[in-house]
């Protein structure tokens, strides 16, 4: 069997159907559906089951809510397939999906670990193209290295403040499954971007890769209660200090530029958010107010160090390991309306 798609369910009695439809209308044939059942208190566990009534290539994991980490592992360790591959419960699927996948795979030079396709943010009246920010093509590990491993989670070519050019979801990275049970995510208290850790450690340990940017996944962005939307509100969170350690203790030492990108991350979270809380907060206090308390909820700042950080960034950081709160967002606000902080 080649492929195992895991579909973890929690809530979401609203898109399932249209989801699982998707995936089980694939052209090509040669996969099993994992549905694991989170918890879920809706009707998404009876729709589970009778989807396994209908088809046999369906399987069907109930366990008590966990988090999305938790639901993943249980599908990642029952997984019988060459290849893992996600979809979230809300979005869906081209039905040329695993087709296309299957095809860049025989034609491979050498087997591949991973590929990484693009996709479609779905909104409420248009969609956009959600594409790979690397060239599309074959990558061995030489390339790898070279071209894709030192900006993974930060690109300082571009500036301080910008984002990574592997964007983190699991849903367009089909991974072979022993790299996946190699490098699941272990620590289930981690509750928001929990793709981040499990992407970057699997790709980090591939020797292959193929990346292009076929459209071959739909992004559902009208869904105020997913994952992402609840992760916006506030980046300074218990779980996101969980996120950073956790990252650092098992990536760290890989090379110095993934160190210097671990070091980044945090910073860049604690930057965002502050930037975020100035434009939607009451007042300029309140704001301050509620990064200071985000910054002792999470921990954050005992896992950045400020050697090796650009000037601005290494200001900002300092003054709030000083609580020096109010200067320090001051200078976020001098920044905000600039996409980077140099």
């Amino acid at each position: 069997m080649l492929f195992t798609v895991i579909i973890p369910v929690y809530k979401v009695e609203e898109y399932l159907e249209r989801c699982v439809d998707s995936v089980l209308a694939q052209t090509y044939k040669d996969f099993e559906v994992i549905l694991v059942d989170d918890g879920s208190p809706d009707r998404c566990p009876q729709i589970c089951d009778a989807y396994k009534e209908k088809d046999a290539r369906v399987r069907v994991i109930h366990k008590a809510n966990g988090g999305l980490v938790s639901a993943r592992n249980a599908g990642i360790q029952a997984a019988k397939g060459d290849y893992i591959t996600y979809v979230d419960s809300d979005d869906w699927v081209k039905p040329t999906m695993l087709e296309f996948i299957a095809d860049k795979m025989a034609q491979s030079p050498v087997p591949l670990d991973m590929v990484l396709f693009a996709a479609e943010n779905v909104y409420n009246d248009h969609t956009d193209e959600l594409n790979n920010k690397v060239p599309e093509g074959f990558y061995n590990r030489e390339r790898l290295e070279k071209e894709v491993f030192p900006y993974l989670l930060s690109d300082r070519r571009k500036g301080f403040f910008i984002g990574a050019n592997i964007q983190a979801h699991t849903w367009n990275k089909p991974c072979r499954r022993e790299i996946q049970q190699a490098h699941y995510v272990r620590d289930e208290r981690i509750r928001t971007f929990t793709d981040v850790p499990m992407t970057y450690e699997c790709l980090l340990n591939c020797q292959n890769v193929y990346i292009c940017n076929e459209h071959l996944y739909l992004y559902n962005q009208m869904n105020t209660h997913s994952i992402l939307a609840l992760a916006k509100k506030n980046y300074l969170s218990e779980s996101f200090g969980c996120l950073v350690a956790y990252m650092q203790q098992r990536l760290k030492g890989i090379s110095p530029s993934v160190d210097q990108q671990l070091n980044d991350y945090p910073v860049h979270l604690i930057i965002r958010t502050a930037i975020r809380e100035i434009k939607v907060a009451s007042s300029f206090p309140q704001a301050v107010k509620k990064v200071k308390e985000g910054l002792k909820k999470s921990g954050m700042l005992q896992y950045v160090s400020l050697s090796g950080l650009p000037l601005n960034p290494k200001l900002l950081i300092l003054l709030f390991k000083l609580h020096l709160n109010y200067a320090a967002m001051v200078l976020c606000a001098i920044k905000a309306r600039s996409s980077t902080i140099n």
